[in-house]
């Protein structure tokens, strides 16, 4: 389990723990210390993931390389998950029961993943375009290796439109789990075009 799912965990059993506190057994939960300390809480993270997401849409404002279809369903998505937040802290402060904002905290996580699939999302779509536009550059130059070239163009061919479709949900390992190879994908084009240009 990694640091964010960690966080995630805790984040989730501090609350349960906050709530159960502001809502004793077989009482209704009411507006209190507890309840509003857990809605500040959830507010917190929400920002967290505002504040992220503003500097996911400066990478792709950033990205030269990427391209024009790429740029649009990456706006668009960050645009629709900040619009969303932005509802759903408003709609944390308005909650009456500890039930309500525990299923506010879940969805905070589990319907944007913000960290583990956005994030992703934008920096490795950025890496495989600008790395693709750096294929087309060198294949362009006096002795390339074009069979090699053409090799790490099929390697990255489709993963960004595949990384972009994967959508968010409860199953955290299973996110990571499609993102993995497209991130290795990336990273081993990065490696082998740094080693075409150092052998010119």
């Amino acid at each position: 389990m990694n640091r964010i799912a960690r966080t995630t965990g805790v984040l989730l059993a501090a609350l349960a723990a906050t709530l159960v506190t502001a809502a004793p057994a077989g009482a209704a939960p009411s507006p209190g210390a507890g309840l509003d300390a857990a809605k500040t809480a959830v507010a917190a993270r929400i920002d967290k993931r505002l504040d992220a997401l503003k500097r996911f849409e400066a990478t792709v404002n950033g990205a030269a390389q990427l391209q024009a279809g790429h740029k649009a369903t990456l706006t668009g998505l960050i645009d629709e998950q900040r619009s969303g937040l932005t509802a759903l802290k408003t709609k944390v402060q308005g909650e009456a029961t500890a039930a309500d904002v525990r299923a506010d905290a879940r969805s905070m996580v589990y319907d944007y993943r913000i960290f583990i699939l956005t994030g992703p999302k934008v920096r490795l779509t950025a890496a495989i375009d600008t790395e693709l536009a750096v294929v087309a550059k060198m294949r362009a130059e006096p002795g390339a290796d074009t069979a090699k070239l053409d090799a790490i163009a099929r390697s990255l061919q489709g993963k960004a439109d595949v990384l972009l479709a994967l959508q968010p949900g409860p199953d955290g390992d299973a996110i990571r789990a499609a993102v993995t190879p497209v991130r290795q994908a990336a990273k081993t084009a990065h490696a082998e075009l740094k080693a075409l240009r150092k052998s010119k």
